[in-house]
């Protein structure tokens, strides 16, 4: 009788193990995935802005805001990294676009 409460004891231990192993190796990689996104939105974001500047400068162009740009974001946060630029009386306008680096498949 000892031994068979033993046993299940045992058992339960490797259940739980086989349970939250998967649980706590998703949350981990969802964590960190997140933190990627966010690092690669934080990168684009003062990409963007420095070519704007780099744009709106005296005597500057927009070929010379969109190099800027991808040069700033060429971090290793962003793949496929595009940069637009259009520069008005009034306004500039930097867009950057990329792709987030991914650990967890669809991204």
């Amino acid at each position: 009788m000892i031994g068979a409460m033993a046993r299940q004891r045992g058992l339960s231990g490797s259940v739980e193990a086989v349970v939250l192993l998967p649980l706590t190796l998703g949350v981990m990689f969802s964590l960190l995935q997140w933190s990627l996104v966010s690092w690669a939105q934080s990168t684009a974001q003062a990409a963007a802005h420095h070519g704007a500047t780099v744009t709106a400068g005296l005597g500057a162009t927009e070929a010379a805001g969109r190099s800027a740009a991808v040069e700033a974001a060429g971090n290793g946060s962003l793949t496929a990294v595009d940069a637009q630029a259009s520069r008005g009386r009034r306004d500039t306008v930097v867009t950057v676009s990329g792709r987030a680096v991914a650990i967890i498949w669809p991204f």
